[in-house]
């Protein structure tokens, strides 16, 4: 009775993993996709503050007021390399999830009855012994496939 109520718990906790599993990836994919966008929202950016200087530039000698300015290339650079440290598939930081193994109940196969029960006592047409409405059981390791980050964020097996 006690193995019949682990292997129940044990395949629960299986699901519960699997399902946490498949919503951390979907979760992960969707912070990747916010993480480029933001990348290039950055980069645009840059690319703005880059061509009005050049356009500032290029209007001095006919402009009848000018200013000074200077893309500030450094703190783009910091910010670029701010949003480097939450890159979750840096491969410092890539780790491996594995569902590898899985729990089953298996009957045993039983040899025959030994001709030494016939021999045992009957009280109202019933065995006197308290396991014969036990089956046993085994435990069992099935093997399932490793699944891993690729270069790309998603999961490969």
């Amino acid at each position: 009775m006690e193995e019949m109520r682990y292997a129940e718990v044990a395949e629960m906790l299986h699901r519960n993993l699997t399902l946490l599993w498949k919503k951390s990836t979907e979760l992960s994919r969707e912070l990747q996709k916010y993480q480029r966008q933001t990348e290039d929202q950055i980069n645009k950016i840059h690319q703005f503050e880059v061509d009005i200087d050049i356009k500032v530039r290029a209007c001095k000698g006919s402009c009848k007021q000018t200013f000074d300015h200077v893309p500030d290339h450094e703190t783009f650079r910091s910010m670029r390399d701010k949003i480097a440290t939450f890159d979750l598939t840096s491969p410092k930081q890539q780790k491996t999830f594995t569902l590898d193994k899985k729990l089953e109940l298996q009957p045993v196969v039983q040899p025959h009855d030994s001709l030494a029960y016939g021999k045992l006592p009957f009280a109202h047409s019933e065995l006197l012994t308290k396991m014969e409405d036990i089956e046993q059981n085994q435990v069992v390791m099935d093997e399932l496939q490793q699944h891993t980050w690729n270069s790309d964020g998603e999961w490969e097996t």
